[in-house]
């Protein structure tokens, strides 16, 4: 081979290896679009199921509740504080996802790195929304009142009451009796 000879063939393949690696690029962002659409999609599908059991709940406490009604005076019997995470609005499972599936597509060749890219988006997506949640965790009080007419009920309030306090209620929500 002469010198002219290998000079020419030298930046042809270079520009393969280019277009090789560009036509890579391209496959990860389709691969990184898809991923972040189908978390869109299953994202939006937990808030509606969310919103849907809590207006299943609101539908089964409110019986409860018009019966509290009657008698809006009472008498704080037990407080519990309770963890509760928040709710994940979708960020948290996006941002995992998509770093899930950089991570993943980082291993394996082929079909393998297909299914790592995919796998990782789908465990970064759920890690990312646990994360979400705990970081919105927020304290709330399991508050044990007794009504003037002897009934008791619970409530969970944002606020915490003294046991022996004499509270108002007015639907779900408890203040200091004055």
């Amino acid at each position: 081979m002469t010198y002219r000879h290998h000079l020419r063939q030298a930046p042809t393949r270079s520009a393969r290896a280019i277009s090789l690696q560009a036509r890579r690029q391209q496959m990860v962002a389709r691969v990184v679009s898809a991923l972040v659409g189908l978390t869109l999609v299953a994202g939006g599908l937990l808030t509606a199921l969310n919103a849907h059991a809590g207006t299943t709940a609101t539908a089964k406490s409110t019986a409860s509740a018009a019966s509290a009604a009657a008698a809006t005076h009472g008498t704080v019997q037990a407080v519990q504080a309770v963890q509760v995470k928040g709710k994940g609005s979708g960020v948290g499972v996006v941002a995992g996802a998509v770093l899930g599936g950089l991570v993943g597509n980082q291993m394996g060749k082929g079909t393998g790195n297909t299914v790592m890219t995919v796998g990782g988006a789908v465990a970064g997506g759920y890690a990312g929304n646990e994360v979400e949640k705990n970081v919105k965790k927020q304290t709330l009080y399991k508050t044990t009142v007794k009504l003037d007419d002897g009934t008791v009920h619970e409530y969970t309030v944002g606020q915490q009451f003294a046991v022996g306090a004499k509270v108002n209620v007015s639907g779900k929500k408890l203040t200091l009796a004055h």
